[in-house]
């Protein structure tokens, strides 16, 4: 009986030792979860592939590695210290795969300060690093120091951007500009219209605008300025054809 027991265990730790120096368990494979992907436009898709390229420099020695040798704590703290990353979990999955979730922060508009390079600014109104890609970003840009200096500003410049619908003239993809001059202003794309906002009920504005502007188009007219400070009416702007 005692003999049995010595040779299982003989056996057990054989068998242990032998896993333990084998590849069998070793990651083959590491697949990139996107929570959720950036896809929508130029910005999004240049910082999804930065984002793939950091984080296949912190991989870079994860493959072939088996699994007791792979400290999933720091290596899932290292990614998440990536300036694009919100959030990130690492799984382990049988037999030889490590999954890697991220959730990436999106970009909402980029500060155009004067003298210096542009900062993005996410959905969240965190202020990011200076933007040194060579893709134009294609969100809205907001025009002066101010927006840089003032968090204030600055986070009712995201929640304007927020309020603005998801399609139609005043679309996010439309505005090019937003400045402010004690109240907001939008430039739009096309056509080529400047909105006077003012500070308060934005939203409201928003509303009211969208539909001078779709009138404006269905009659085959232009504003180079529209003025909705005014809480009771708005001031249109025409532009003159030649």
């Amino acid at each position: 009986m005692a003999l049995g027991v010595v040779m299982i265990f003989l056996v057990v730790g054989t068998l242990a030792f032998a896993l333990s120096q084998s590849r069998v368990f070793a990651v083959q494979a590491i697949p990139l979860e996107w929570r959720p992907r950036l896809d929508q436009g130029k910005m999004e898709l240049e910082i999804a592939r930065s984002i793939e390229a950091d984080i296949g420099v912190r991989l870079a020695n994860v493959l072939g590695k088996r699994p007791w040798e792979i400290n999933l704590e720091t290596l899932g703290a290292s990614i998440r210290s990536l300036s694009w990353i919100a959030d990130a979990r690492l799984q382990r999955v049988f037999p030889d795969r490590l999954v890697v979730s991220i959730t990436p922060k999106r970009p909402l508009a980029v500060v155009l300060p004067k003298g210096s390079g542009l900062r993005p600014i996410t959905e969240d109104g965190e202020l990011m690093e200076e933007w040194k890609a060579h893709v134009v970003p294609d969100v809205p840009f907001l025009r002066g120091d101010l927006f840089l200096e003032n968090p204030e500003i600055r986070a009712q410049a995201v929640q304007l951007i927020k309020a603005l619908p998801e399609n139609g003239v005043l679309d996010r993809s439309n505005i090019a500009e937003i400045i402010w001059n004690n109240g907001f202003s939008l430039v739009l794309l096309s056509p080529r219209t400047e909105i006077i906002l003012g500070e308060t009920q934005i939203e409201k504005k928003l509303v009211r605008v969208e539909h001078v502007l779709n009138y404006l188009s269905s009659q085959g007219k232009r504003a180079r300025i529209v003025d909705s400070t005014s809480v009771k009416k708005v001031v249109v702007r025409a532009q003159h054809r030649p």
